[in-house]
C-alpha cells in the first residue's frame, strides 16, 4: 500500500500512545516527549494515571486518558476525537502468557483492538498515520525454527491462523496466533475503503531493556513478559533446565522507541511493515550473561 502523508509529522505536532503503561510504550512516550511533541496516553483504568504521568515527571506536554474497552471504537472516538490528534502508536494490546481462554484473553482483544482503532481513526479527520505496534511474531514461523542464512522481508508471514490461536496447546502459540490475526486484520481494513491515514506496522523482535528510572516495578512480580524471561534464564541456575527460548531475535526497547519516533517522520514508510531486530539470541546466552555479570 503506498503511503498517504504528505510531508514528516513533526513536533509540536500530538500524537496517541495507546497502552501508555506497558514497557515499550513507557519508552515511546518518553521519546516523543523528548523531541517535543504533545502526547496523549490511554490506559484502561484511572488508577494508571497517575503512575504513568510519575514516570514521565508530570510532564507539561503529556496528558494521560482511559479507554476502558481497547476493542471498542465508539469508546477510542468519544475520547480522542475532540482531541484531534495528528498520528496514533497504537501499542494496546495483550502480551502475557497467564491466559486461560485464549479466544476472550488474547485473539478478541488483539484483533478487534487493532481494528477498533482504525474504525474510530476513520472518523477523526486530523489523524494521517497510524503505527501499529506487531511483533516479529507475525513474521517467523516458530514451528519451523531458526533458518540460518534466511532473509526475511514484508512477504513473510507466522502460519497461524485465528482458530490456531483459539485451540493452542500453550499460551505463547496463541500469542504467536494473536499477533498475525491482528495485523493481518489491521491491513484488511487499511484495503476495504478509503481513508485519509496511512498504516505503517512495525514487527519488534523480543524487546529488552531497562525501565525508565521512575517506573522500576517493585518486585518481579511487576517485570513485563520479555524482561520476565530474562529473569527466567538468569534464574533457572546452573543445573536447571532451561525454558524454551521462544523466539530467536530480539531488540533493545530504546532502538524500538527511537523507530516509532523515525515512523512519524519518515513520510515513505507509509504501507510498509518493518522488522525491528539487533541481533538474534537463545536463552543459554542470557543465563550465561547473568552468571558472568
Amino acid at each position: 500500500m503506498p503511503s498517504l502523508l504528505v510531508s514528516a509529522i513533526e513536533p509540536p505536532a500530538l500524537v496517541v500512545v495507546t497502552g501508555a503503561n506497558g514497557f515499550i510504550a513507557q519508552h515511546c512516550v518518553a521519546a516523543l516527549l523528548e523531541e517535543g511533541y504533545h502526547v496523549v496516553g490511554t490506559v484502561r483504568s484511572a488508577a494508571k494515571v497517575d503512575a504513568v504521568k510519575n514516570s514521565h515527571q508530570r510532564h507539561p506536554r503529556l496528558d494521560v486518558v482511559v479507554i476502558e474497552d481497547i476493542t471498542n471504537a465508539q469508546s477510542y472516538l468519544d475520547v480522542l476525537g475532540p482531541l484531534s490528534p495528528v498520528a496514533v502508536l497504537h501499542l494496546a494490546a495483550p502480551f502475557h502468557y497467564n491466559a486461560t481462554n485464549f479466544e476472550r484473553d488474547m485473539m478478541i482483544p488483539a484483533v478487534q483492538g487493532s481494528t477498533g482503532i482504525l474504525e474510530a481513526a476513520a472518523q477523526i479527520k486530523s489523524i494521517r498515520r497510524i503505527i501499529h505496534t506487531n511483533s516479529f511474531a507475525s513474521i517467523y514461523d516458530a514451528a519451523a525454527g531458526p533458518s540460518p542464512g534466511k532473509t526475511y522481508t514484508a512477504q513473510d508471514w507466522s502460519p497461524l491462523t485465528y482458530e490456531d490461536g483459539v485451540q493452542a496447546d500453550n499460551a505463547p502459540a496463541a500469542y504467536r496466533a494473536s499477533k498475525t490475526a491482528a495485523e493481518k486484520a489491521a491491513w484488511k481494513f487499511m484495503e476495504s475503503r478509503p481513508l485519509g491515514f496511512d498504516l505503517v506496522s512495525l514487527c519488534p523482535g523480543m524487546v529488552f531493556g531497562p525501565f525508565l528510572p521512575e517506573a522500576k516495578p517493585k518486585s518481579i512480580t511487576g517485570v513485563n513478559t520479555s524482561n520476565l524471561l530474562v529473569w527466567a534464564a538468569v534464574s533457572a541456575g546452573r543445573d536447571n533446565a532451561l525454558p524454551p527460548t521462544r523466539g530467536p531475535v530480539w531488540v533493545d526497547v530504546r532502538d524500538v522507541a527511537d523507530a516509532h519516533v523515525k515512523a512519524l517522520r519518515v513520510v515513505e514508510a507509509g504501507g510498509g511493515r518493518y522488522l525491528l531486530a539487533s541481533g538474534i539470541y537463545c536463552n543459554q546466552e542470557l543465563a550465561d550473561h547473568g552468571r558472568d555479570g
